[in-house]
């Protein structure tokens, strides 16, 4: 009895049933992805650095190094496994060509090494160690794609030509948002090319599980140890390297955050609209004798059912699409030893939301339970005008949401393509950097580059910005990279306060000033000086770990500058390649900010606008979907006071436009609603995954032609399915009044 009564109700309410399976797929589908996907890079990630043995702790340095100091170091730390120094030569871009391509605009340091013996290893592409030949080299899978390079092709390194043999990941750099890549060559090949490059090391360690970190590198300053470079640690190059496919990641779960919300409003609806309607069956089953169990599960088994549906469609739909989103994660970090998790945690996923959805219903198919037989044989007309309110009230929530998934993704595409977007990179808002790292001859250099840029007249101002260690007077001795110069010129993005200007000021970037636990009018020991937190600022560079100040202390205006920096702007901005090109030399790395914004996030900006037209695209579909739906319940329900004002002699026309008008009132307050509101909480939800990265004060920079146009292909959308929806009138007949039909 009960599989006929369910095949006649499913058969009896085809719309709501086809509607209630769609939400609870799409649903599924969207969590699942989003959850399935952060799994597989977060595996994938995982294996790949578990496999290369990536260092705990890695200081990079630049100049002379004392063996004997750090393995002195080292037997006094037992919480060291292994550490050794690797050796690299960092190249100059200009003598680089991968295949026909010169490397002259190219914003990362890009140096050859050999293979590790102990660990840190660079795998190839089937994450195995590459047996590399003289006259080979092995390039970054990073630049595969950028540069369209296959095997074969030919790298050029001064007057010398390699043959690429392969790609390789490196757990370290792989990310382009790593502002290094190394390319693996054979020991022969090594000591004939160095000399077109300056050394560099990279001082490594592994340490054992739960080491203290900060207590580690503490420690490590404190005895006097090579520093001249940044440091970096195990989980920042971790985070670096999910940063990019992360984004679009958080993008999909927003979205399917937002769509399942929308599925629970409507599915609730649908049920409670289905309560209504079958009350009186209900009451007939109560009356002849069936228990509120035996009727619980004869309408629960059909939503049951639907649940099943929606989850296998939902399951099947998220694992092609996964397929086709993570090859990129694949190609970069190689495929996961972790796939029986991800298949699991896929499953668990999807019961979960299908477990929210089916509560959800469950509570509405309680007020059944509670109705005596004679409650539910009575008229429904006391439920009507709450009904009613709930059908706006829905349209209004569901226009809201479908505005914030297609404008949420929009704007954060927007923002990270913007010029203002540097600002929370910790980068000054200008045209053209040089870089200028540490060597025998860099001071000079900075002297010669100051003179020349003194009296260039084609440029319109320029900031020297000089970066040293300085040691922190306090309870951790916590080492300082201070930047010394005018930060006024070129100002970063200032979350609280402001930049330094008098000399006894200091401003912190986030994660620093959260290291030190101190906020915006607290002071500081730099040696026996003090000097007062006057602002803190966005930074996501040098592990997002930095700090300014218009003058040095004392105690470290003796210390060596770790590097140089130059920020310049040009009178004439089109003339940007042609000073770069004239300045260029084996010294320094100049590029075009511009540039160097889209060499470092065009990959997740990608990622980004590929989220946004599937977040625009399901906005589109569910408004459409929804709004048919309530537009054709509502008709329906209307049905006797259309026929009567048929008979009255109301023409069909008249009344399509008078219940059109009444239907797409509420649809437009909620996108308007959702419109003036998306800004508000789009924002917030990104400030909170940035400010984890060290950029604070995170606001949207919006493209008001491109919302606008967005806005009215939602607005359109929702017409055309209310005109779609009240069509219904001209097939409403007069004579249905006299029938009695309610």
């Amino acid at each position: 009895m009960i599989q006929r009564l369910l095949k006649n109700d499913i058969q009896n309410q085809k719309l709501l049933s086809i509607t209630t399976i769609f939400f609870m797929s799409i649903s599924s589908l969207m969590i699942v992805l989003s959850i399935s996907l952060f799994t597989t890079l977060w595996t994938s990630l995982s294996t790949l650095m578990e496999q290369a043995k990536t260092p705990d702790f890695l200081q990079m340095h630049t100049g002379e190094i004392n063996v004997s100091q750090l393995e002195e170091f080292a037997k006094s730390h037992q919480e060291i496994i292994n550490w050794q120094v690797l050796e690299l030569s960092n190249l100059d871009n200009n003598e680089i060509y991968l295949g026909k391509t010169r490397l002259t605009g190219n914003t990362q340091d890009n140096s050859i090494c050999v293979q590790s013996s102990s660990f840190d290893y660079l795998l190839d592409m089937n994450n195995q160690l590459p047996t590399v030949k003289d006259g080979e080299v092995y390039v970054p899978i990073a630049y595969k794609n950028q540069y369209n390079l296959d095997i074969y092709d030919t790298m050029q390194i001064g007057n010398t030509s390699l043959q690429i043999a392969g790609f390789i990941r490196d757990s370290q750099m792989n990310s382009m948002m790593a502002s290094s890549k190394r390319f693996l060559v054979s020991a022969t090949d090594y000591e004939n090319l160095k000399s077109y490059g300056s050394k560099e090391y990279l001082i490594e360690y592994l340490l054992e599980e739960q080491s203290d970190m900060d207590s580690f590198h503490t420690n490590y300053f404190q005895q006097g140890l090579p520093s001249n470079g940044p440091t970096i640690t195990k989980p920042l190059i971790k985070l670096m390297n999910a940063l990019s496919d992360g984004l679009l990641i958080l993008v999909l779960f927003l979205v399917g955050i937002a769509i399942l919300s929308i599925s629970l409003l409507c599915i609730r609806f649908i049920t409670s609209l289905g309560v209504e309607r079958d009350r009186k069956e209900a009451g007939l089953l109560k009356a002849i004798g069936l228990s509120k169990k035996e009727i619980r599960k004869l309408y629960f088994s059909k939503y049951v059912l639907f649940s099943s549906i929606g989850a296998i469609v939902g399951l099947l739909g998220a694992w092609l699409i996964q397929v086709f989103l993570s090859a990129s994660i694949q190609e970069l970090y190689g495929p996961s030893n972790q796939k029986q998790m991800i298949f699991i945690v896929s499953i668990l996923v999807c019961i979960l939301v299908q477990g929210i959805l089916l509560f959800s219903i469950r509570l509405i198919l309680s007020r059944l339970e509670k109705m005596s037989a004679l409650e539910a044989l009575r008229s429904q007309n006391d439920y009507r005008l709450k009904k009613d309110r709930g059908q706006k009230l829905v349209l209004v929530l569901v226009s809201m949401v479908c505005v914030y998934l297609s404008f949420i993704p929009q704007n954060l595409s927007t923002t990270l393509a913007s010029k203002e977007f540097v600002r929370y990179m910790g980068i000054g808002d200008a045209q053209i950097r040089i870089d200028m790292h540490q060597n025998e001859n860099m001071e000079d250099s900075s002297k010669e580059l100051v003179q020349k840029l003194v009296q260039d007249s084609s440029i319109e101002n320029y900031v020297a910005l000089k970066t040293v260690s300085c040691q922190v007077s306090g309870k951790e001795d916590i080492q300082l990279l201070i930047e010394e110069g005018n930060h006024s010129t070129f100002p970063v993005r200032y979350s609280q306060g402001k930049e330094p200007v008098n000399k006894n000021e200091i401003a912190l970037s986030l994660l620093q000033a959260q290291d030190l636990e101190v906020q915006v009018g607290d002071t500081l020991s730099i040696g026996k000086e003090e000097v007062d937190i006057c602002g803190i600022y966005s930074d996501i560079t040098n592990g997002g770990k930095t700090s300014k100040m218009t003058q040095l202390p004392t105690s470290c205006s003796e210390n060596k500058a770790l590097w140089n920096v130059f920020y310049v702007t040009l009178k004439d901005p089109s003339k940007i390649k042609n000073w770069i090109d004239s300045y260029q030399g084996e010294d320094k790395d100049i590029v075009d900010i511009a540039d160097y914004v889209q060499a470092t996030y065009g990959p997740t900006i990608e990622q980004v606008k590929k989220a946004k037209s599937v977040a625009l695209i399901l906005s589109i579909l569910i408004i459409f979907v929804v709004d048919l739906l309530f537009v054709t319940l509502i008709m329906e329900k209307e049905r006797q006071n259309i026929s009567l004002q048929k008979a009255l002699g109301f023409s069909n026309r008249s009344l399509q436009k008078q219940y059109g008008f009444k239907l797409i009132l509420p649809i437009v307050l909620g996108l308007l609603l959702g419109l003036l509101s998306s800004n508000i909480v789009g924002e917030n939800l990104c400030a909170l995954a940035l400010e984890s990265l060290g950029a604070s004060g995170f606001t949207f920079v919006l493209d008001i032609p491109v919302l606008t146009m967005e806005f009215g292909i939602l607005v359109s959308t929702s017409i055309i399915a209310v005109y779609t929806g009240t069509k219904s009138v001209y097939k409403i007949k007069a004579y249905e009044c006299c029938k009695g039909k309610e």
